[in-house]
């Protein structure tokens, strides 16, 4: 792994790095190497590609979470998978819980193992779908997970009222049709969208952050 790479990376969105924090982030990978052939975790199978377009892809939203969730909050990461974004910014936000989401059970079991060796004491795993979670959350995000259209139900069930919804998505062209879609479903919310950069990549990335999803 080029710890370069990722402390000038996390610099350029506006993360002071330290030792703990790239050891972690390490470690964090290293793990994801070991695992991936088994899993299926991700497609990139080189550390620094890894770095890049999953730890800096996570990170780069740093800034929305930090204006939209507040310190003792519990955020919820819906199909955690290989535990991006929730492991990230369980990372960035020690003063912020996680609960990472996710319903296969290799790839809970991987996320279990993942905290234990990175020492995270500020996420724990849910082994569940979606449509069995029962508690509410005070902010729920995704990345990589299914259109909006098609959890609007279930996430409004599981969000705290006015609470965020923080959606990890591609160029701002498709998150606005993704909320067409919604909209012509007869759903009606509040949107804030954020265009952000990652690091090292030239690849459009939007956060969309919903409020008050209602039908």
């Amino acid at each position: 792994m080029d710890s370069e790479l990722l402390i000038s990376g996390l610099d350029r969105i506006g993360i002071a790095s330290d030792e703990n924090l790239v050891r972690s982030i390490k470690v964090y990978i290293d793990e994801i190497m070991l695992f991936n052939p088994a899993l299926k975790l991700v497609g990139d199978k080189d550390p620094d590609e890894i770095i890049i377009r999953h730890i800096l892809d996570s990170a780069a939203a740093y800034p929305v979470f930090k204006e939209e969730t507040e310190e003792g909050c519990t955020i919820a990461d819906l199909g955690s998978g290989a535990g991006f974004p929730g492991v990230v910014l369980s990372m960035l936000f020690p003063e912020r819980h996680f609960v990472l989401v996710e319903r296969m059970q290799r790839r809970a079991q991987f996320l279990k193992g993942v905290l234990v060796r990175t020492g995270l004491k500020n996420a724990e795993v849910e082994e569940r779908d979606l449509r069995t979670v029962k508690r509410a959350f005070d902010a729920v995000t995704c990345r990589a997970f299914h259109p909006i259209f098609s959890i609007a139900e279930e996430v409004s069930r599981i969000i705290a009222p006015g609470a965020p919804l923080l959606l990890y998505k591609g160029q701002r062209k498709n998150a606005e049709s993704e909320l067409s879609v919604l909209r012509g479903e007869g759903y009606d919310f509040d949107k804030r969208l954020v265009d952000i950069r990652v690091p090292y990549l030239d690849e459009s990335r939007t956060m969309v952050v919903l409020r008050n999803i209602r039908k």
